[in-house]
């Protein structure tokens, strides 16, 4: 999912590089020979602004999966695991044979069932949080779609410097196309905006909500069984 987080990051920032391209963009138009300039790159002003929030929280996201990653990583390590069980195994017997204080002995204890119950909330964190990504992966591709689509037809505003000179019959049919021209960047606009919209839901449920979570029911069961 991280590779995911990036390469939805780069969409991100790149359709934010085009729509500030082209929001300096101008349409000049000649209705019944009065010279009009429209700019049609303002419409796209409130993508950008949440394209830059969606930007931010997929970074966080990121810093989420690496941040999880770590964890999990560690508790893979082979040192680590049987440091917890020999720790583990020394406690039980010192619990059982009742050779420490009735204190320490619920102190020990209750410090092997917090780094128990922690390494095991880890894993089932990552493996919820995966499956919920595979329920939504086609809702997610097909955004990222729009995304990439919207992006490819936003750079597309901008006029080519290589581009003949226009007769005036190829001027006059720009100038009654505007009024479509004006209209499809709106639709464009939205639909980048709705697509944006469900990749930050979809994100912060999956790497914010959903971590969160867990933790907070591994904490609350942890301090449930510590005070028993």
């Amino acid at each position: 999912m991280l590779k995911v987080t990036l390469t939805v990051y780069a969409i991100a920032r790149g359709l934010n590089a085009v729509i500030s391209v082209a929001q300096g963009t101008e349409l000049s138009i000649e209705p019944m020979g009065v010279g009009l300039t429209l700019t049609p790159g303002q419409i796209l002003d409130p993508l950008n602004d949440l394209i830059e929030q969606f930007s931010t929280v997929l970074l966080m996201a990121s810093a989420s999966l690496g941040i999880q990653k770590i964890l999990l990583s560690m508790g893979d390590i082979a040192i680590f695991r049987w440091l917890l069980a020999g720790f583990a195994a020394i406690v039980l017997v010192l619990v059982l044979w009742q050779k420490l204080p009735e204190r320490w002995s619920a102190r020990l204890f209750n410090l092997v069932l917090v780094i128990t119950l922690l390494r095991l909330a880890i894993p089932l964190t990552i493996m919820a949080s995966n499956q919920v990504q595979v329920w939504l992966e086609h809702d997610r591709q097909d955004a990222i779609a729009v995304l990439q689509t919207t992006r490819q037809q936003v750079a597309a505003l901008q006029p080519d410097p290589e581009e003949p000179s226009r007769t005036w019959y190829q001027g006059f049919k720009d100038n009654l196309d505007v009024k479509a021209r004006l209209q499809d960047i709106q639709q464009k606009a939205e639909q980048g905006i709705n697509a944006a919209i469900y990749l930050l839901a979809e994100f912060v449920l999956i790497m914010l909500i959903l971590p969160i979570g867990f933790l907070f029911v591994a904490w609350r069961l942890i301090t449930k069984l510590t005070r028993t």
